[in-house]
């Protein structure tokens, strides 16, 4: 099969399309037919440096994906062969740059219906990452307010509508034109972060997608008992002790952890199950801001680490193009 292989951590130089073997799903895997998948930041963290262990290239990236299933393995059920599914391949195996990825049946759902493959595809890791932050650490209830940091990103633009769709206010963050109407086309009041301070007590959710300076400024954000969410590692510590004052709590959230600790996988699906839902209702979209082929993910690596994306970048893999 054809895949885009990251032959050896640098630039995005080092991802080269290439024959290899088609994978072997185990016994609880599915083997996808993958007619799109997505790219994230994770995709390029990983191609930079050594991340997951002892894992070297060559490696096969890309933690989004839908398709069709073309095999399903022995213990696999409530799957067939034929279906259409999506979801966020294991940050520790192969992943979709390719025509085929093998993915563990607990953690896929069938694809929304009304969604194309593209539109599917840009979905997974984002969205998982988004709800759990909101719904399995924040505990967000309807009526309260949700400060999203970076809300017009992969992560952030799903945040403001599953916040919105669970009968929350939204606020959220950006720094450009651009940036700042899209967010309030999802639904947010937006604060335009070049203007200066964010504020302080101002929501009871702060959900951190930036990093950095960004996470001390959530942390003045939260009221008392509120919540403050980052998806970003290495979080400055100085200004954590406000959090006792308020009596707020802080919480880290990585959506590889349930898959790579074998810790209930099968939420990853239940969580696509429902998002899927929301999609067909009309109450939560993917907005893709650029769509690229196999051959040109190198292209897309430099985009996204531009952080000039609005949203998503998608990825076709296409047979007669390819």
């Amino acid at each position: 099969m054809r895949a885009a292989v990251m032959t050896d951590f640098g630039g995005p130089e080092v991802i080269e399309v290439q024959e290899v073997a088609k994978p072997t799903p185990g016994p609880t895997d599915v083997l996808i037919e993958v007619r799109a998948a997505a790219i994230n930041p994770v995709d390029c963290k990983t191609r930079q440096a050594p991340r997951w262990g002892d894992r070297k290239p060559p490696m096969i990236l890309g933690f989004d994906c839908a398709g069709v299933i073309e095999e399903v393995g022995a213990e696999v059920s409530g799957f067939s062969v034929g279906d259409e599914v999506y979801c966020s391949p294991a940050l520790v195996r192969d992943g979709a740059y390719a025509e085929y990825v093998a993915v563990d049946a607990r953690t896929i759902a069938a694809k929304p219906a009304s969604a194309s493959f593209e539109e599917a595809a840009a979905v997974p890791l984002a969205v998982i990452t988004a709800w759990e932050a909101l719904h399995h650490h924040a505990r967000i209830q309807p009526g309260e307010t949700v400060l999203v940091f970076g809300g017009a990103g992969g992560v952030g633009h799903f945040a403001i509508q599953l916040a919105r769709a669970f009968g929350c206010k939204v606020l959220a963050t950006a720094g450009r034109e651009q940036t700042l109407a899209f967010c309030r086309e999802l639904g947010a009041e937006t604060i335009d972060y070049r203007n200066g301070e964010i504020g302080e007590r101002i929501a009871d959710v702060a959900f951190d997608c930036v990093g950095g300076t960004v996470f001390s400024q959530a942390i003045d954000a939260v009221n008392v008992n509120g919540r403050v969410v980052t998806i970003v590692p290495g979080v400055p510590g100085d200004d954590i002790n406000k959090c006792f004052g308020k009596n707020a709590s802080i919480h880290f959230e990585f959506m590889g952890s349930a898959v790579m600790n074998d810790a209930a996988p099968e939420s990853q699906g239940e969580i696509l199950r429902n998002v899927a839902e929301l999609i067909d209702n009309g109450q939560l979209r993917a907005n893709i801001f650029k769509t690229y082929t196999l051959d040109q993910i190198a292209d897309a690596h430099q985009q996204q680490e531009s952080q000039r994306t609005v949203g998503k970048l998608v990825v076709t893999v296409d047979r007669e193009l390819a």
